[in-house]
C-alpha cells in the first residue's frame, strides 16, 4: 500500500513537472521507517532541492516492509537511496556509491511509559518489547546490546513487531507493549501527545546514521552532481530547517571506519534475512 501511495503521488508530481524537465526522472528509494505519507512529507524539501539542482524530476518510492525494500535496493531498482547504514553496506556491494550519512549518531534507545517501573535493561526481563522491524538497525543494535547482557528474545523478553517506529512507540504509550526499541530521531517525528507519555532508557550504542547513496549507473559526473546537490541543500535555509525538524543535524561523509563499524550488524541482518554474503 505504501508503495502504491508513493507511486500515485509520484505520477501526479511527474505530470506537473513535465513542462519543466526534459529528462527522465530519478527514483529515490527511502527505507520504510515511517508511513509512506510521512516519508513523502518529511523529504519534500530534499526532493524539491534535488530536482532544482539536478534539472530532472525525482520520484519517491518506499515499500511495505524492510525485506521488500532491501530486495528492491539490492536489485538496483532505485537511482538514489536513503537507507539504514547496515543496508547501505549491503547496497554498496551491489553497485551503489556511498555519498553521506546523517551527522546525528544513531543511538538505539528503549522507550517506556512515563509511569513505568522499568529503569534498566535488566528490568525488561519478562516484558514485551515493540520493534519497528527485526531488521532495522535500532532493533539489530538494541537486541545485540541485550544479548551482550545475557538477555535473549523469546526467553527473557517477548518481541512484538509493528510497521514503523512511530507505531512501536505508540504501542508503548497506549499500553500494548512494555517498551519499544527506536532511536532519537523518530521520536522527534511522532505526535506530541504520544511523545509526552513516554520516557527513554538510553543505551551506550553508537552507530552511523541513515546513509544516502547513488547507483553507479548514473555515471561519475552525475553521482558527483548529486553529492554537490546534497551539500548545497545542507547549507540552504530549507536544508537547515529540515535538519532541525528531523534531528538529523546535517551530513557527514561516509568513511572506511563507518563501514568497518557496521560489519557485525550486517552479518546479523544477513543471517536473519537469510541473505548470502553477496
Amino acid at each position: 500500500m505504501r508503495r502504491i501511495v508513493c507511486s500515485v503521488l509520484a505520477i501526479f508530481a511527474l505530470v506537473f513537472a513535465q513542462t519543466a524537465f526534459a529528462v527522465p526522472p530519478l527514483k529515490l528509494g527511502i527505507m520504510p521507517f515511517n508511513s509512506a505519507l510521512a516519508l513523502i512529507k518529511t523529504h519534500q524539501p530534499l526532493r524539491l532541492a534535488l530536482e532544482r539542482r539536478l534539472g530532472r524530476p525525482i520520484e519517491v518510492f518506499t515499500e511495505a516492509d524492510y525485506t521488500a525494500f532491501v530486495n528492491e535496493s539490492l536489485a538496483g531498482r532505485y537511482d538514489l537511496l536513503i537507507t539504514g547504514p547496515h543496508f547501505a553496506v549491503m547496497s554498496i556491494e551491489k553497485g551503489y556509491v556511498p555519498l553521506v550519512h546523517y551527522k546525528a549518531p544513531l543511538q538505539p534507545v528503549f522507550v517506556v511509559r512515563s509511569a513505568s517501573d522499568i529503569t534498566s535493561a535488566e528490568t525488561l526481563k519478562g516484558r514485551s518489547v515493540a520493534l519497528s522491524s527485526r531488521f532495522s538497525i535500532s532493533s539489530i543494535g538494541g537486541m545485540k546490546w541485550l544479548a551482550d547482557k545475557g538477555m535473549l528474545p523469546g526467553r527473557d523478553y517477548q518481541v512484538r513487531e509493528y510497521p514503523t517506529h512511530g507505531a512501536a512507540v505508540a504501542a508503548v504509550a497506549v499500553g500494548e507493549a512494555d517498551a519499544a526499541l527506536t532511536t532519537h530521531t523518530p521520536l522527534k517525528q511522532v505526535p506530541k501527545d504520544i511523545s509526552e507519555r513516554v520516557r527513554l532508557l538510553p543505551s551506550d550504542i553508537r552507530i552511523p546514521h541513515l546513509m544516502t547513496l547513488a547507483h553507479e549507473r548514473l555515471g561519475k559526473a552525475e553521482v558527483e552532481l548529486v553529492r554537490q546537490a546534497l551539500a548545497e541543500f545542507a547549507a540552504s535555509e530549507e536544508g537547515m530547517q529540515f535538519f532541525r525538524e528531523t534531528g538529523y543535524q546535517g551530513y557527514d561523509n561516509v568513511t572506511e571506519a563507518d563501514i568497518r563499524a557496521l560489519l557485525p550488524y550486517v552479518s546479523l541482518v544477513r543471517q536473519q534475512m537469510n541473505l548470502g554474503a553477496h
